[in-house]
């Protein structure tokens, strides 16, 4: 693997284009390298020697980047077989030593059973795409994380919150889950699960206040990169990145 510090963080995966036709998800490259600098570069330290799970782990991109930047190890969920065998590809062509990474296929609530343990769960492109959102911070809570990054699709919602003084009366609730409909059999979406009918499942696409109130109730801060000082040290990025730029995805980090 080449050292660390010849790889300049903004262009990263210029460095390692197989990435850019190993998935049919968003392969675009200044996405990509957008996305390494919030997700990666912004975390080396927290990564450095840790333990790391990848949720929805997709081609490995995120796993081959963590392992870069220097994690200890990587466990990679990914419930997709052709996506598991094109990472696998990725890592032996990039030199990869097989005993820095495991590739699990399954189900995240199935792997995540209590006996996996990390230091860093990277949690991106998921969290919109189940509608079992505080369970999956539970399990994510359970492995001993002290850093969890989401990167999702958010709902856009009112500032304003007001209500009677029964705090069970929220009216303009900021915690919202929008529902959605996923088709299973597209690559970018949700992959089939119990909830699955006529080749759709139930998801939910939460606002920030919503994913705020669960980290807070499983004991995590909540911050979150400043995608907006990003485009505007980058315009040219916002191009394959409307939906960060719109403020409807955004790289959330949570701590304890």
């Amino acid at each position: 693997m080449a050292d660390r510090l010849s790889i300049r963080p903004m262009n990263f995966f210029d460095q390692y284009p197989r990435f850019y036709q190993t998935s049919r998800t968003s392969p675009w490259p200044r996405r990509l390298n957008a996305r390494h600098t919030a997700i990666i570069a912004r975390n080396a330290e927290a990564l450095r020697g840790r333990r790391v799970i990848d949720i929805a782990s997709h081609d490995g991109r995120w796993t081959f980047a963590a392992l870069h930047a220097g994690a200890a190890h990587v466990v990679g969920i990914e419930p997709r077989a052709e996506l598991i065998a094109n990472a696998r590809e990725s890592l032996t062509h990039y030199g990869v030593s097989p005993d820095r990474y495991e590739l699990r296929q399954g189900d995240v609530f199935d792997v995540l059973d209590g006996s996996l343990h990390a230091d860093v769960v990277l949690c991106l492109g998921f969290y919109y795409h189940t509608i079992r959102h505080a369970e999956l911070l539970d399990r994510i809570e359970r492995t001993g994380a002290h850093l969890v990054v989401i990167d999702t699709e958010v709902a856009p919602i009112s500032d304003a919150a007001a209500g009677l003084d029964d705090p069970r009366l929220v009216y303009a609730n900021p915690h919202v889950i929008q529902l959605l409909q996923d088709p299973v059999d597209d690559q970018r979406m949700a992959c089939a699960d119990a909830l699955t009918r006529n080749g759709r499942t139930l998801v939910g696409r939460p606002s920030r206040e919503a994913i705020r109130f669960m980290a807070a109730h499983f004991g995590f801060e909540l911050d979150s990169y400043s995608w907006q000082a990003h485009f505007e040290r980058r315009p040219a990025d916002a191009e394959d990145m409307i939906d960060y730029f719109e403020g409807w995805r955004d790289t959330l980090y949570l701590t304890r």
